[in-house]
């Protein structure tokens, strides 16, 4: 393999064969420049030199008229991204406050007025959920077709989102996994389930809001540099390439380049590059350890593995929380922060929030909240079960009544067919 040093290679050249860091980390792909950012952030972590089984070209990438567009490795985006947003003014979207518009839809919605406070609960955080998941798409696609991407009206529709978790806890995360249908692109979903999930680790380990909206932001967007990849990579249903994967890993780079390149506060930028690393250095791009990795990469780390292990995806059946939950408390160090570990097992429990249970009294119920003093035994709500004044049963779990087992997703499914019949 040869070696380039930085300082001989010219902007936005090219290479005839990939680019790369060392034997796992892809810097670029074969046809795409090293532009004079990229080569500006390598320094920036100290790299000297990069390496290729090429040779460097004497073609030079002309310069794009758009300055932005020089470190975009390709330009391809899914029909997802582009529809119904070509034609939108920007300014409709990052003037928007997303909880005022759920709220909106709550007080006009007139079937929800004579509903239970239970009931009324669960839509107004259904509401806000989906048009969070709205306004991400928007977001993400926004950045696609204008280039815009702007930290302080994010940061605003952020803090509103971050107090509304921090009150509505127990309820946000039951609509995690269970009860929402899968969106047309896994990236937003993602996001979206990884941000709550984030924000609600934060909450427990007592961040102050400043921080949490921080965070919020860092987890909401730390996907974003899959965007520079192109779409049969990252949007496959099938399994990667070896070469693939590695193109697949130069998303943190891409996602800290992009944030970096319209402002983002360098605590942000930093939770995005790092949310790869593992805690025993065998992470990427920097293969950094334990306390040299950012607290938001930490957090955001471990709420990506626990959504993606639980989440849907269209090439693989998701796994059931409780055994998620079980894989992430068996990491031993590995991977994962301990601390960051401990809070999400206080947060959603060994028998996570939203799970379908069987107790041993031969009921069904599901979990609601969290027993701070053991999170073996959390607070289930019966299934399908009313007491006289109408309002669903809430019990603790404990000695006179367990958890036996959790209910997979095809049982839960069968079971409300059955009911609604």
């Amino acid at each position: 393999m040869n070696t380039f040093n930085l300082t001989e290679i010219d902007d936005d050249a090219l290479f005839t064969k990939d680019v790369v860091l060392d034997e796992t980390f892809l810097l670029t792909c074969v046809s795409v420049p090293v532009t004079a950012k990229l080569k500006q952030a390598l320094v920036e972590w100290e790299f000297r030199q990069v390496f290729s089984d090429g040779e460097l070209t004497q073609q030079i990438v002309a310069a794009a008229t758009n300055e932005s567009d020089a470190s975009t490795p390709t330009e391809e985006v899914t029909d997802d991204f582009q529809q119904d947003m070509e034609d939108q003014n920007p300014a409709e979207i990052s003037g928007v406050n997303i909880m005022q518009r759920a709220m909106s839809i709550v007080e006009n919605n007139e079937s929800e007025k004579s509903a239970s406070i239970e009931d009324n609960k669960l839509f107004l955080v259904q509401t806000v959920y989906n048009e969070y998941l709205k306004y991400i798409e928007d977001i993400y696609t926004l950045f696609v077709t204008h280039k815009k991407l702007e930290y302080e009206p994010i940061s605003v529709n952020m803090k509103d989102l971050c107090v509304f978790v921090n009150e509505n806890r127990r309820y946000m995360l039951r609509v995690l996994p269970n009860t929402l249908e899968e969106t047309r692109n896994y990236l937003i979903d993602h996001a979206m389930r990884s941000t709550i999930l984030a924000i609600a680790i934060a909450c427990q380990l007592k961040m102050p809001l400043p921080k949490q909206v921080e965070l919020g932001v860092a987890c909401m967007l730390h996907e974003i540099g899959m965007l520079k990849i192109p779409p049969q990579i990252h949007m496959s249903n099938r399994k990667l390439s070896a070469a693939e994967m590695k193109t697949i890993y130069t998303h943190p780079l891409y996602s800290y380049n992009i944030l970096k390149e319209h402002s983002f506060p360098l605590s942000i930028c930093l939770g995005v590059l790092e949310h790869h690393e593992k805690v025993n250095g065998m992470g990427y791009p920097r293969r950094m350890m334990g306390d040299k990795i950012s607290l938001y990469a930490k957090i955001i780390a471990v709420a990506c593995s626990y959504e993606a292990i639980t989440a849907p995806r269209s090439h693989r059946t998701p796994r059931e929380s409780f055994n998620a939950m079980v894989e992430i408390l068996q990491d031993n160090g590995k991977f994962y922060d301990a601390t960051v570990i401990k809070a999400l097992l206080l947060t959603i429990s060994l028998f996570p929030i939203g799970a379908y249970v069987f107790l041993s009294n031969g009921k069904i119920a599901q979990v609601i909240d969290v027993n701070p003093a053991n999170p073996k035994l959390p607070v289930v709500q019966l299934w399908n079960e009313k007491d006289e004044k109408g309002d669903a049963i809430t019990i603790q779990t404990g000695e006179e009544i367990k958890i036996s087992r959790v209910l997979s997703r095809q049982e839960v499914a069968d079971i409300k067919k059955t009911v609604a019949k």
